[in-house]
């Protein structure tokens, strides 16, 4: 008989979930100053890419956390698919 104690609950804890989402509306503002800090137009989309993003991957986390917890975007399935992106960040 397992304990109650001894049950690993599968997701994000509230708090994760409240940093993870701090960290990614960090990086929504650096790179809003990025994009308006430089004047050429391709880092411009580069830094917009990437803002857009990680607003993407913030929303998601909204979802991923306001719904049911057998709901078919489960809070751990997220994780994998919060950071990812098709091109490297541009400094």
């Amino acid at each position: 008989m397992k304990l109650e104690k001894d049950q690993i609950e599968e997701g994000f804890s509230d708090a994760m979930a409240k940093g993870t989402a701090l960290a990614l509306k960090r990086k929504v503002i650096v790179k809003g100053k990025q994009v308006r800090s430089t004047t050429d137009v391709a880092k411009k989309i580069d830094y917009l890419s990437i803002q857009l993003s990680t607003v993407a991957a913030l929303a998601l986390l909204a979802v991923a956390v306001s719904g049911d917890q057998k709901s078919i975007l489960s809070k751990a399935g997220v994780v994998s698919g919060l950071f990812s992106e098709d091109l490297p960040d541009v400094v």
